[in-house]
């Protein structure tokens, strides 16, 4: 049996998350939720369904996103649909997924 790959989309999420600081989502209460420029992302590290904090219904173990606060994919480690638009697509997802950045931390 071979193995499937990751979507490319789902392992930036993930990458994103991890320099934001989340480190255990499976802990959390709901979803953990970001914003990546345009995009904003819910995901859920249950094996459960959750809400996410804008009333989207995010299947466990899958990402919800948004683009500019417009319902725009659904994805998981096994693939997922997400929109193809002019402004809203896999590219804009990835290239804003990778520009996250750590927070910077106050200077004294």
């Amino acid at each position: 049996m071979s193995e499937l790959p990751v979507p490319e989309v789902m392992v930036e999420i993930v990458e994103a998350a991890l320099r934001l600081g989340h480190a255990s989502i499976k802990d959390l209460p709901g979803c953990c939720e970001f914003e990546a420029g345009e995009w904003w992302v819910a995901v859920n590290g249950h094996e459960q369904p959750q809400r996410c904090s804008r009333g989207a219904r995010v299947p466990g173990f899958h990402a919800y996103v948004e683009f500019n606060g417009w319902p725009a994919g659904l994805v998981s480690a096994a693939g997922g649909t997400l929109a193809a638009g002019t402004a809203a697509n896999e590219a804009s997802l990835l290239a804003a997924l990778r520009a996250v950045q750590a927070p910077q931390e106050p200077r004294p």
